[in-house]
């Protein structure tokens, strides 16, 4: 019986096995089955809320390990009572046999990738990962412990319901309160929670929507439930509209058309399959659904329109970028250019990205963004995995669907109560995996969907009885043994199993904690070489290598070095090579460690050691070969021959890089350093000027021959140049930059400190670029600051999640914004100058008189 107030008392549960066929358990199986099954209700009700404080290890990894302590003490009650079993019924569907079997496809994938490790495990069980993968398949599989009880099925559905509307709650009371608002010190911004990020929450709005209109449809509940309801439903609603997500409100739209089409025929065409006991349909629920449908057509007709209404009442910044189909089809083409049969690799869809990517993404601000996931989960498999591990996803989906048909369409059984969890698991699994063929959901969601596919098995075992199958345990000792023998070995591969997740889970959260609250090196160090003993990620050592990098870069730095910053800078150079060779060694197809090791010897090279320079240069070609798109590699070749005389090698180099990336701004000013240096600059500005007459929105150009005449001290000039770079681009942070030094060139440190400001939004961890803020509000500037070989501030990054990121991506059909942007005033940037100008004129009048 049910003790809930959401589920209505249930009536006897008819019994559709005969005698014969009734396996009677004695009271030791009944203790060991019932164990499990409050542990399996225990992980509807806390996978959406579970995390630990501060998030150190990721979010996906905690609810992982929650997810595999659950599964592992089920797979061992549930061993155990099998020795106490000589016949077992279950349902055994074979859509569940198929994705064991697309796990299996995943491992050998993996075996064959080339970077086994990161395809495996990963660094935090990444959601393509061949582990996460079984995590899933054993949430999808755990789920059949609930067998044969209908009201632990029911209070499985309601412990999620609850526990979904309370995490809504949370998220919509923050986003009126603000972020600080029980962050927990964990969550930071409104567009993170215990789900995951604002997307999940969209997700699991969507879920919460789909459930609540069918408990309406199926279930009689009292009237101040169905109110309740009705407000639970308003604040997904209201959290949808907020996030905007547009494939989103068409999942939704969808599925609530249905319902809205089956209340219509409901007392005609499904009067004889109508299992909710009731054919009267309320008011309440035609206002509900309707209200729905209503709310997510002018969403997704007039996406735009609403959501600036919305944004006008609140304020979120938050845009999702994901390579589009076309850039997703893209990838795959190349993948299965060389292996079409298991694809690149579980987890290595980044690697097949800078591989295989196409370059006219490098003309946008999301050149170097290494994505690791295309348009969604399932066709980023398809990358993975190929076209075996694919499709073994895609032919699950199919049975599983076919399976709903079979529950739905040709049940024998019509009691009620199981009709409900049926339709509602069914219903909240395939949201779920329709929503991975368009988007990549969290880990939270993922899991979500894989347990209420497994609450589906369940419910199909007792809507068609026919598919429970009796299975004989024991017939002889021989047997018996081999049954004993083969839990010994699935009770100790789980505990082994568990045992190396929960230390890599150690490894990560303790690495991360000290690297952001540790202020001593050597306690980071150490740390960070327990966590390497612990499980062996590059990550652990390659930071290591960069911390004695910036030392050595220090070093190199010193004007008049004495012996004993000598005998540093060595030991430097020969712990940062033992670190960034082990990290090659555990995984030599991530370019950034190669980068690594050449950065070490372009200190060496930097330093006068023989034949360093070429030793880095190779370092930088065989990162090149990972990464093959990407310029960086030939600026940082051009950077090192800079800095050690070679300057015709170093043009070199810059002529390679600005072929990939003709705006690119870092080789532009290298360009324009070297051309000044050798006093060519005069040549390099008619060159420049012709190319402008070419490429007259390239704000690039303007700043490279902004820099020349500044070089010129023909100061007007650049500083309309500069200006020019700014309107094209208003986020130009360099050019920005630049063209403040220019006004403090012609005493003008009012304007500078305006340009400087803005600059600073960007860049607020640069210490340099605060120190000349300072300086200038003081009054204390007579010169302009120096500049070296290396772009003196940093520009916008795709990695930032803001509106700006997300409405840059319209520059290309490669990637899309996930979420509608909404529209912004042309005049933006002026308004952020604005309430700046008053406040510079105000305290830098005296300094200018």
């Amino acid at each position: 019986m049910s003790s809930s107030p959401f589920i209505p008392k249930l009536k006897p549960e008819s019994d559709h096995v005969s005698d014969k066929q009734q396996v009677r358990p004695d009271s030791g199986v009944v203790g060991l089955q019932k164990f499990p099954q409050y542990l399996v209700l225990g992980l509807f009700l806390l996978l959406p809320l579970f995390f630990v404080p501060k998030l150190w290890a990721t979010l996906g990894f905690d609810k992982v390990i929650l997810t595999l302590l659950v599964s592992a003490m089920v797979v061992g009650f549930t061993s155990f009572m099998s020795l106490r079993l000589t016949r077992a019924k279950t349902v055994l569907p074979f859509s569940l046999l198929i994705f064991w079997g697309f796990v299996v496809v995943a491992f050998v994938s993996a075996l064959y990738s080339g970077d086994t490790m990161d395809s495996l495990r990963g660094s935090v069980f990444e959601v393509q990962t061949v582990g996460f993968l079984v995590v899933l398949g054993l949430s999808i599989t755990i789920p059949l412990i609930l067998q044969g009880s209908r009201a632990k099925a029911l209070n499985a559905v309601f412990l999620f319901f609850s526990s979904a509307t309370i995490l809504l709650a949370y998220s919509l009371a923050r986003i009126i309160f603000g972020a600080e608002f029980l962050s927990f010190s964990s969550f930071n911004t409104v567009t993170v929670s215990p789900v995951g990020d604002f997307n999940d929450i969209g997700i699991l709005s969507g879920l919460i929507i789909v459930l609540s209109l069918i408990s309406l449809v199926l279930l009689r509940l009292k009237t101040w439930l169905q109110w309740l309801i009705l407000v639970v439903v308003a604040i997904a609603l209201t959290l949808l509209a907020v996030i905007n997500f547009f494939n989103l409100w068409l999942a939704v739209g969808f599925f609530s058309f249905l319902v809205f089409v089956f209340l219509i025929a409901r007392n005609t065409l499904f009067q004889d399959t109508d299992n909710s006991g009731s054919h009267q349909t309320s008011a309440l629920l035609f206002v509900i659904t309707t209200l729905v449908c209503v709310v997510s057509a002018v969403f997704i007709m007039a996406g735009d329109l609403a959501g600036n209404s919305v944004a006008k009442v609140v304020v979120v910044d938050y845009a999702e970028v994901t390579p589009s189909f076309k850039g997703t089809l893209g990838i795959a083409r190349g993948v299965y250019e060389e292996s079409a049969l298991l694809g690149i690799g579980p987890n290595r869809f980044a690697d097949g990205w800078r591989l295989h990517k196409d370059p006219n993404i490098n003309q946008t601000i999301f050149w170097d963004t290494d994505f690791d996931s295309g348009i969604g989960f399932v066709p980023t498999l398809f990358v993975n995995l190929g076209l075996l591990g694919g499709s073994a996803l895609v032919a699950f989906h199919l049975w599983f669907l076919y399976l709903g048909y079979r529950m739905f369409i040709g049940s024998s059984n019509r009691d009620p109560y199981w009709f409900y969890v049926g339709v509602s698991s069914f219903a909240m699994a395939s949201f779920v995996w329709l929503m991975s063929y368009i988007y990549e959901p969290g880990a939270t969601i993922l899991l979500i969907g894989a347990l209420f596919t497994g609450l589906t098995f369940v419910s199909s075992g007792a809507l068609v009885p026919s598919s429970v199958k009796s299975i004989k345990l024991v017939t002889s000792r021989q047997r018996g043994f081999l049954l004993m023998t083969l839990v010994i070995v699935i009770i100790s591969a789980t505990f082994i199993f568990l045992l190396s997740v929960g230390k890599q889970y150690i490894a990560q959260s303790s690495f991360t904690e000290s690297r952001n609250t540790t202020e001593s090196v050597e306690e980071f160090e150490r740390i960070a070489s327990e966590a390497f003993l612990l499980y062996r990620d590059d990550r652990f050592v390659n930071t290591r290598a960069q911390i004695k990098l910036s030392e050595i870069n220090i070093l190199l730095n010193i004007p008049n070095p004495t012996e004993e910053d000598q005998q540093r800078f060595l030991t430097n150079i020969r712990q940062a090579q033992i670190f960034i060779e082990q990290a090659l060694i555990e995984d030599p197809t991530n370019p950034d460690n190669h980068a690594i090791l050449a950065a070490v010897y372009s200190s060496l090279a930097v330093a006068g050691t023989d034949g360093a320079k070429e030793r880095a240069l190779a370092s930088l070609e065989d990162a090149q070969q990972l990464d093959n798109k990407n310029p960086g590699y030939y600026l940082a070749a051009a950077q090192m021959a800079a800095r050690v005389g070679d300057l015709a090698l170093a043009r070199s180099k810059i002529a390679e890089s600005l072929e990939l990336k003709p705006n690119y701004t870092e080789a532009l000013y290298l360009l324009a350093q070297l051309d000044i240096e050798e006093g060519d600059v005069v040549s390099a500005i008619a060159i420049v000027r012709s190319i402008i007459s070419l490429e007259p929105r390239n704000p690039t150009r303007y700043f490279q021959l902004g820099m020349l005449l500044s070089s010129e001290k023909k100061y007007e000039e650049a500083i309309g140049e500069f200006t020019t770079a700014v309107r094209i681009d208003p986020q130009y942070a360099n050019a920005r930059y630049l063209l403040a030094l220019t006004y403090i060139s012609v005493s003008q440190p009012a304007k500078a400190l305006v340009e400087l400001r803005i600059v600073a939004q960007t860049n607020q961890e640069n210490i340099q670029l605060q120190e000349l803020i300072s300086r200038i509000e003081s009054g204390d500037i007579e010169t302009v600051p120096g500049l070296g070989f290396d772009t003196p501030v940093r520009e916008v990054s795709a990695e930032e999640d803001s509106t700006e990121v997300g409405r840059r991506a319209g520059e290309t059909d490669l990637v899309f914004p996930v979420n509608t942007i909404q529209n912004r005033e042309d005049d933006e940037v002026i308004d952020l100058v604005d309430p700046f100008v008053e406040e510079v004129d105000e305290t830098n009048n005296e300094a200018v008189e």
